[in-house]
């Protein structure tokens, strides 16, 4: 029953590569999206801060703190992907993931553990560094740890994100980083995965 009920939410939720970033299913005073790992620099951007940190991996950790003036202000991000200008074909951008923080350190800590790293989703990272994609961030703060965690919650409950594991059915997890970059980097429509859905026997929270 409660596996029933949990993919008849997944199935009604619209995907998040189509919808406006000022949508009222994303509420909250949102900050501007800044660029926080790319797949290469120029000349004028490695004497403005960015550094190498592996192939295809330059980072400026002085752009988290144009995003998130003080330390230790908790709430939510999204991560995004751009490659390119828009065009009339389509988008050559897509968001990808959606996360909050209210550890020690705040949202400049954890995003600083993505720039620096790549922390959970680094393969995906990577990959979508390798095809040339640049890998964006914004940040919605809240005063408190609850209200961020909550305010994830509903957000997910709405809207699918390519790589988040969380409500996702089995077929978007598989291809969440060929979905991502066809749309980011191609201007395609997101595949529709018609893959039936299989009931799991127990219910487990995914992490």
């Amino acid at each position: 029953m409660m596996a029933s009920a949990f993919f008849s939410v997944c199935d009604v939720r619209e995907l998040r590569e189509g919808v406006d970033d000022d949508s009222a299913m994303l509420p909250g005073k949102w900050t501007e999206w800044i660029e926080i790992i790319k797949p290469e620099i120029t000349k004028a951007e490695e004497e403005n801060g960015w550094t190498k940190k592996r192939e295809n991996w330059y980072t400026n950790l002085k752009k988290l703190k144009e995003l998130i003036e003080s330390e230790g202000e908790n709430g939510i991000y999204e991560l995004r992907l751009k490659k390119g200008e828009e065009t009339k074909k389509g988008k050559a951008k897509c968001v990808v993931y959606i996360g909050s923080s209210c550890a020690e350190g705040g949202l400049r800590a954890r995003l600083s553990q993505y720039v620096t790293d790549g922390a959970h989703k680094v393969l995906l990272i990577q990959k979508a560094l390798s095809a040339g994609a640049t890998i964006q961030a914004r940040a919605c703060i809240y005063k408190l740890c609850t209200t961020a965690r909550e305010r994830e919650k509903e957000i997910l409950a709405k809207l699918d994100y390519p790589w988040n594991i969380k409500n996702n059915q089995t077929p978007r997890k598989k291809q969440a980083i060929a979905t991502a970059i066809a749309t980011a980097l191609h201007g395609m429509t997101p595949p529709v995965f018609s893959t039936p859905l299989r009931r799991r026997s127990k219910s487990k929270s995914p992490k």
